[in-house]
């Protein structure tokens, strides 16, 4: 069999939520990488980390008017174990909003150099993780919690020993 390779993109935001334009963005580049980079660790928290032959990246995408990014995903049929059609409809259905994620609203405009693009992204996951968690008996409330907080649990091992390494509650 052929070595299939395609992509499918997804978008650079939650679809119902402001994003960030170019031309009008202060500090567009940072933004919208630290934008895509976030929906990209939503989407994750929503379907979970991705099957063997299916990678999240985030992708350039040049424009008249400059360069914007969004979440790629990149498929390889021949590595499909046959989880890829509901994964990536998981991914294409998308969500509106960021609580739907478990995701408080980003603060962008804090973000002013790109040196601070990896902090930023790892506490607003490490957000997401105390957001989501459970409560001391280890019930989720609301019960959509538990499935965005495993998968943010399992995707993102640093944000997770960030949000509890303080005295929070375990994850």
């Amino acid at each position: 069999m052929a070595h299939t390779n395609w992509t499918l993109d997804l978008g650079g935001a939650p679809w119902n939520e402001d994003c960030a334009q170019i031309g009008h963005t202060p500090n567009f580049d940072l933004v919208n990488t630290a934008e895509a980079t976030l929906y990209r660790a939503a989407l994750i928290a929503v379907a979970g980390p991705p099957p063997a032959g299916i990678n999240l990246r985030i992708k350039a995408n040049a424009h008249d008017f400059g360069t914007y990014r969004t979440v790629e995903a990149s498929i390889d049929n021949d590595q499909n174990d046959g989880s890829h059609a509901c994964y990536l409809e998981t991914l294409e259905t998308g969500i509106a909003f960021w609580h739907q994620a478990g995701f408080a609203p980003p603060e962008f405009g804090k973000l002013t150099a790109s040196d601070q693009l990896a902090g930023f992204v790892v506490d607003a996951v490490a957000s997401a993780l105390r957001i989501t968690r459970p409560s001391s008996t280890g019930a989720f409330f609301p019960a959509s919690s538990g499935p965005l907080h495993r998968n943010l649990t399992a995707a993102f091992p640093e944000a997770a020993q960030r949000a509890f390494s303080e005295g929070g509650l375990p994850c």
